[in-house]
């Protein structure tokens, strides 16, 4: 498998999975769901104008975006895994009974944890990336720009190892919210209903659903892309800040042919990482892009683009 002309493409048609169903959870308010879609858009968009730009090329054309993006993709990374830790917190506890006890002061105290989580978390490594970057950033044709990571145990514990870890948590929480929604499954409805939760039983599945597909497809890749990267790049010590930021402004740059042509399985493991948000973003919107409440809007959008195109008359309006 190579990043061809499709990986481009599919990074745009995943940003549109993504913002089409994107307007109900927004009126619902749903934290989780809404860190979800800001990380996976924060992936999805510089990895498809990266794809593009550096179709054909390695130079080093645009430094000041290149800082930037490869900074949001640490935060990307750590973000979309913690995202699916909050939804799996918050449907165990719904699952649990919990929030049927709920006041408001309560959920203001799980929206302050779950942003904590999603949006704080990221930010935090994203900081602490600066630690273990040993230069500037790396650029591999048909990918674009790559953060760079000096290999040794701070950037294990700062950087590499969140993902996975977060996941691995996000799985604890989702096996227990499965166990307690199996054995209240005829009384669920009602328990939903007393927990003045905007989420119905078909939402409920739906995200445990989502949250299940995007553990079981992304942990095992990021364990092996860890493992892997950890030993193919041998762990470093890290003796100084000094020695490790020495000849920081250094860019790395590889074509196609140069960084492919290592271990075929090492090559695949990496390039579907690259796939991973958009694969991420394909289950989004099959479980919610083609929901009732999303094609209730396309129609919406539809019938309004046909009015303002003039190809069809306004309804009046009941009375």
């Amino acid at each position: 498998m190579v990043l061809n002309a499709a990986f481009p493409t599919f990074n745009f048609l995943a940003i549109l999975f993504i913002l089409l169903p994107s307007t109900w959870h927004w009126r619902a308010r749903n934290t989780p769901t809404l860190l979800l879609i800001f990380w996976l858009l924060a992936a999805l968009v510089p990895q498809a104008i990266n794809a593009s730009v550096w179709y054909n090329t390695a130079d080093d054309i645009a430094p000041i975006w290149c800082d930037i993006t490869t900074k949001l993709k640490v935060g990307a990374d750590v973000g979309v895994a913690a995202a699916s830790l909050c939804l799996m917190r918050q449907l165990e506890s719904i699952a649990a009974a919990r929030q049927i006890h709920f006041s408001p002061s309560d959920r203001r105290r799980q929206r302050l944890v779950d942003l904590a989580l999603g949006l704080g978390l990221p930010t935090l490594i994203m900081i602490l990336h600066v630690v273990v970057q040993g230069h500037r950033y790396d650029i591999l044709q048909r990918v674009g720009c790559i953060a760079a990571v000096y290999w040794s145990y701070p950037a294990v514990f700062f950087v590499t190892i969140w993902p996975p870890l977060l996941l691995t948590l996000a799985a604890a929480y989702g096996a227990l919210a499965l166990r307690l929604f199996l054995a209240r499954r005829y009384q669920f409805a009602k328990l939903l209903e007393s927990s003045k939760s905007a989420i119905t039983p078909s939402r409920f599945i739906r995200l445990i659903a989502l949250a299940s597909l995007q553990i079981a497809f992304s942990l095992p890749i990021l364990l092996t892309i860890m493992v892997r990267n950890i030993q193919s790049n041998h762990l470093r010590p890290y003796t100084s800040w000094a020695s490790v930021h020495d000849g920081f402004n250094y860019v790395g740059a590889a074509t196609l042919e140069q960084w492919t042509a290592g271990k075929r399985a090492d090559v695949q493991i990496t390039e579907l990482g690259y796939w991973l948000p958009v694969v991420i973003a394909s289950f989004f919107f099959l479980f919610f892009g083609l929901g009732e409440e999303s094609l209730a809007a396309y129609r919406t959008w539809w019938s309004t683009a046909l009015v303002a195109l003039h190809l069809q008359h306004s309804r009046p309006s009941s009375p």
